[in-house]
């Protein structure tokens, strides 16, 4: 799995200004949080996780590296900030772990917290065109739940971005792995 590079490439397309607030969706254990840090110097970074435990983690991670990160745990259910209060929402392999209600609210939470012009990135299992990659999902759906895995597995998430509010989404990249397809989608609030 090229993580680094899948995450790099996130980061790249997130094309993050100086002084642009960045929120981490399902940050984990801060590693995509920190490299926006490290490659966004400028940028006010959060991370946000429903995980205490791997959050602490995180916590720990962003003390050693003396990074100006906030770490945040939430309910799974609200993000809990205000309206327009970020510039960039990014997220990496979290998408596929929620069933389609939690992303269907979380994509709705996403565009709430999005500033005006503001965009979403998401780094996730995609349909694949080739049946080789689709095969190789089926690896992750059945470790992660067939259920949370199908709207991945069929394709659904732009248009589920999409319903969310958000315009011009896209599929940016496309990274073949041995668990199946990672897509980046990019998408905005116009």
């Amino acid at each position: 799995m090229p993580e680094k590079k899948i995450k790099q490439t996130l980061i790249e397309a997130a094309n993050i200004p100086a002084g642009a607030k960045v929120l981490d969706f399902g940050c984990g254990t801060a590693t995509l949080t920190i490299m926006v840090k490290e490659m966004c110097p400028g940028a006010k970074v959060t991370g946000i996780d429903v995980d205490s435990e791997i959050l602490e983690r995180a916590t720990q991670k962003v003390k050693g590296k003396k990074l100006d990160i906030f770490l945040l745990n939430y309910d799974g259910k609200h993000l809990p900030f205000l309206r327009n209060a970020f510039d960039r929402v990014i997220s990496c392999q979290v998408f596929h772990h929620l069933d389609t209600d939690t992303k269907q609210n979380m994509l709705a939470e996403m565009f709430r917290v999005l500033n005006k012009d503001g965009q979403l990135l998401i780094a996730d299992f995609g349909r694949s065109k080739s049946w080789i990659q689709r095969t190789l999902f089926n690896i992750i759906r059945g470790l992660d739940g067939f259920k949370s895995t199908d709207a991945n597995a069929k394709g659904l998430l732009p248009d589920m971005i999409s319903d969310a509010g958000f315009e011009n989404v896209a599929i940016k990249n496309r990274f073949r792995t041995v668990f199946g397809e990672v897509q980046i989608i990019s998408a905005e609030k116009i």
